[in-house]
């Protein structure tokens, strides 16, 4: 799962590429505040089962002026949007860790479980939890606010200099 905010605008990605050095640096370092604020309360939104997913969302730096905030669980997007009943989900999709955690169990009563439970999925789906667009969504106007006051500042800094 990806949430982005981009500056489009190609005037202003100009401007910053071409202006000084600490107002590129501003607006990264906002950026960057922004991505772990995000990500914070991304966790705090986060269904807590064993807190595997919440100890899964970071924040990283993966381009110039490009943070993402994801999990490193592979079910997070069941968890985010929920899911159908229908096909039922195999059991490489992080349920057997799941259900081992949560039963201890090992060997074929750890299969049976995870089978009965995929099969319950299956049937009836899974509802919703959101919590990564919810965070987004109270955030991005914060994020959008700061970077721009942080480029104001250091434009303004470099004006006096």
């Amino acid at each position: 799962m990806e949430l982005r905010i981009d500056i489009r605008d190609a005037a202003a990605r100009a401007m910053l590429l071409r202006v000084d050095s600490g107002v590129f640096k501003a607006v990264h370092d906002a950026l960057w505040r922004g991505a772990g604020e995000l990500a914070r309360t991304a966790k705090s939104n986060a269904p807590k089962a064993f807190s595997t997913l919440t100890n899964s969302i970071r924040a990283e730096q993966v381009g110039e002026l490009h943070f993402r905030v994801a999990t490193g669980v592979n079910y997070a997007r069941a968890v985010e949007d929920g899911r159908a009943p229908g096909k039922m989900p195999g059991t490489s999709s992080g349920l057997m860790e799941w259900v081992k955690q949560k039963t201890r169990q090992t060997g074929k009563e750890l299969d049976r479980t995870t089978f009965l439970i995929a099969r319950a999925i299956g049937r009836k789906g899974i509802k919703a939890q959101p919590y990564m667009q919810p965070a987004f969504e109270s955030q991005q106007a914060r994020i959008i606010a700061n970077v721009q006051a942080a480029a104001a500042r250091a434009a303004q800094e470099a004006q006096r200099v």
